[in-house]
């Protein structure tokens, strides 16, 4: 029986024509894209699950201040985790990652600049972060000497031209340190957010001398937050009572020192979607594309119960016959569920193959390395899934609603379907609201990051390039800023896109003595002001004298935050040098307009700047650059010249919102375009039921206009209801979305008129389409047909 269901099922799939192409081909574009979200999703909900326990394990945070004041880092001094390992029972284990600084290392006779994803780690690294796959060395023990390192795969083939590396060494030039490779793991997975390429032991810190901070910087140096602690806990323990043991214990240690901060343990598997400074954009954007995916996919559905029912006017004699010769409901509507099924694996077959042609496009857009396998079983997972949603939606309606037609109206040509007209208005209605929202979000979407791109940040980024600088001589500037190509030439410990340092260590007259104040502080040369167009809006710039270390800078929101009035010549501390402010700039976004301006203290110490920052222009960078490579390889020749482009860092900052204003594009398109063949599907419907009453009325004179605007008039007024639910929709959703933006735009009513017009042009055209062609049938052919 179910063998003789596939082979009418079959027949019914070749006989079908354009209707079976639309239903698989609709269904298939769908599925590719509704599969490629859902495996995008997926990842993002599963970041660092793949270690063992990682749900026992958590990220200690350090939370100071109360209020408007309150700031909470993931960064914590080094003794945090050791003393949890000696006073804490609940912890079963902790690890600790400091930064290593970006370096120059010399490997098999090459020379390479690494600037980020270098860390130092302690030796139970691996076995805490089980996950991480271990390729060549051993887990347990993966920092055999005392300056052995860890690389990932990707790092050994670039410094050594192979992934087996052990044994091989290297050298940090700038510090003349030799380390060892001891160990390689595998690359970091996408859904890791842990991501470093270089992991250096732990007592290559410790023994970096007692001039340099040292083993007390490292295990007994509480005033310093340079280290990412990590703790697992037994099963039984409290994150909330560790939290306040860890806290107690550095009380107890400092005894009584001011500014002891709150620690805060917060579960691994959230630090991806859930910042701990707070805002829910990470998971908004999941949340949004998860049912963006469930969205197109209800509209596949919907245009799969458009086609079929529209389909089954020409089926109703079928049907007829086989309920006169004794086909029961059950029967018939095992032979439409399996040619549901039918349809639905071809349609996945299809999207599998698109699928894999839409993978760069999807690596692309979201900057995901993984690929789709058939032979992964998460894979799996996701297709049976959409699959079965698929099947439940829309093969089971069609069915049901067929297998019970009048015998006797099928066998006369009549199926009975008009008591189904409402639900597939319904439909139309439901898949131009969405395809609506996705328009109008697209607007918005854009509208903000066109915002983000031409809003005034306070300075002038444009054609400004940086470079590493702590080799950078005066004699190396004199020649550089000699060149006609550079309008100008200054340095810093950041760049002004994105400062990443700040402090707590400040005081000043009238502060409330339990106030925690937390201001972004950065170094910068008499020069940089001037060279970044930083408006000055009292006082003076630096001189570039000595005495310039005594005297501090202050944006305007420091200044209101310390209640000052006229705050020049006043006095200031800062990491423990007393000093004088001595001028007031204009606030600056130093980083992402999400966030407000934060307090920032400029101070003077030019020989710890380590970024160069030079200015040219469009026309002038290819000259600059030249200039500056040269300069570079004659002052500095045993070093590669590396530079980056404000603006490229810039952009950086949002590359998640560029990411999602693609995503909105490419779906919105995928929508409309899906809708648009679930309108077309339904016209078809329409125009096959009227086929009687249109020839009669072109016999009595109607033209293709009047036919057309008759056929046309009953789908715009279902889009324009679809339009009028979609726009308080679309407005609270992108409300929601623009609430992470400290600084966004004004939504206007020309966005949702716009993607109204839009939604309404397409269906007619559409529309226009099948009208236009009944229209254009001979009349007495359309009378002879009934």
């Amino acid at each position: 029986m179910i063998r003789n269901h596939f082979k009418i099922a079959w027949r019914n799939v070749r006989s079908g024509g354009w209707y079976s192409a639309l239903n698989i081909g609709g269904l298939a574009v769908v599925l590719a894209v509704s599969l490629l979200l859902f495996w995008w999703v997926r990842d993002e909900l599963s970041f660092d699950r793949f270690h063992a326990d990682a749900d026992r394990i958590y990220q200690v945070n350090a939370r100071f201040g109360k209020g408007t004041d309150e700031n909470i880092f993931t960064s914590t001094p080094g003794p945090v985790a050791v003393e949890s390992r000696k006073q804490i029972p609940e912890v079963e284990s902790a690890v600790r990652m400091g930064y290593y600084p970006s370096a120059t290392f010399k490997a098999n006779g090459k020379t390479f600049n690494q600037k980020d994803n270098l860390a130092f780690t302690e030796a139970n690294f691996l076995t805490f972060f089980n996950g991480f796959k271990m390729l060549y060395g051993d887990r347990n023990a993966p920092f055999p000497e005392p300056n052995s390192v860890v690389l990932t795969e990707k790092l050994a083939r670039k410094f050594f031209g192979t992934a087996d590396a052990i044994g091989k060494t290297f050298m940090n030039v700038e510090n003349n340190v030799t380390l060892i490779v001891s160990g390689v793991l595998a690359d970091a997975p996408d859904n890791s957010s842990i991501k470093d390429h270089l992991y250096v032991n732990f007592e290559v810190l410790k023994n970096s001398g007692p001039e340099n901070g040292g083993a007390k910087l490292a295990d007994e140096n509480w005033d310093d937050f340079g280290f990412a602690t990590y703790v697992k806990l037994r099963s039984e323990a409290s994150p909330e009572s560790v939290g306040r043991k860890l806290t107690a214990i550095q009380a107890s240690i400092l005894k009584g020192k001011p500014n002891i901060p709150d620690y805060l343990l917060q579960p691994f598997t959230e630090i991806h979607l859930y910042p701990v400074e707070g805002g829910w954009f990470a998971m908004k954007q999941v949340s949004i594309l998860g049912i963006v995916a469930v969205l197109l996919l209800g509209i596949g559905c919907i245009n799969y119960v458009n086609l079929t029912t529209a389909r089954a006017t020409r089926r109703a004699k079928e049907i007829g016959v086989r309920k006169v010769v004794g086909a029961g409901s059950a029967q018939l509507a095992r032979q439409l569920l399996v040619e549901s099924l039918l349809t639905l694996t071809l349609a996945l077959i299809l999207s599998i193959a698109l699928l894999q042609a839409l993978l760069p496009l999807y690596k692309s857009l979201t900057g995901k390395t993984g690929h789709f396998s058939l032979f992964d079983p998460r894979a799996w997972q996701v297709l049976i899934g959409s699959l079965t949603f698929c099947f439940l939606l829309a093969g089971i309606y069609p069915a049901i609603m067929v297998a019970n037609f009048n015998p006797i109206q099928a066998l006369k040509g009549h199926s009975s379907q008009a008591s189904g007209a409402g639900l597939r208005k319904l439909l139309v209605v439901t898949q131009f609201s969405l395809a609506t929202i996705l328009i109008v979000g697209t607007f918005i979407i854009g509208s903000q990051l066109r915002f983000i791109r031409q809003r005034d940040p306070g300075f002038k980024r444009a054609h400004v390039f940086t470079f590493d600088g702590r080799k950078f001589t005066p004699q190396f500037k004199q020649a550089l800023s000699g060149q006609s190509s550079i309008l100008g030439i200054s340095t810093s410990t950041d760049t002004p896109v994105n400062i990443q340092t700040g402090t707590a260590s400040v005081d000043w007259d009238g502060k409330e003595k339990d106030r925690t104040l937390i201001m972004v502080q950065m170094g910068i040369d008499k020069d940089f002001i001037e060279n970044f167009g930083i408006k000055l809006l009292s006082g003076r710039n630096f001189s570039g004298s000595k005495s310039d270390s005594a005297y501090f800078i202050l944006n305007e929101t420091a200044v209101k935050e310390t209640g000052w009035k006229d705050p020049v010549g006043k006095r200031f501390k800062h990491e423990g040098t007393e000093g004088t402010i001595i001028g007031i700039v204009k606030d600056f976004n130093m980083t992402s307009i999400r966030e407000p301006v934060w307090p920032l203290v400029l101070f003077s110490k030019p020989e710890s700047n380590f970024m160069v920052n030079v200015r040219t222009t469009g026309e002038l960078a290819p000259d600059a650059l030249a200039a500056a490579e040269k300069l570079w390889k004659q002052y500095l020749p045993a070093y590669p010249f590396e530079y980056t482009f404000l603006d490229a860092n810039y952009n950086d900052l949002y590359r998640t919102d560029q990411q999602t204003g693609q995503l909105f594009n490419f779906f919105a398109g995928v929508a409309i375009v899906i809708s648009c063949l679930g309108l077309l599907g339904l016209a078809s419907f329409t125009t096959e039921q009227r086929t009687k009453e249109i020839g009669i009325r072109k016999v009595l004179g109607a033209t293709v206009l009047n036919i057309t605007t008759l056929l046309s008039k009953d789908f715009m007024k279902l889009v324009i209801i679809a339009i009028v639910i979609a726009t308080p929709v679309a407005w609270f959703l992108m409300e929601e979305w623009l609430k992470d933006f400290a600084y966004k735009i004004n939504i206007q009513w020309w966005m949702f008129l716009l993607g109204g017009l839009l939604a309404i042009i397409t269906a007619l055209i559409t529309i226009s389409f099948q009208s236009v062609k009944a229209a254009l049938a001979n009349p007495v052919k359309s009378i002879k047909s009934e």
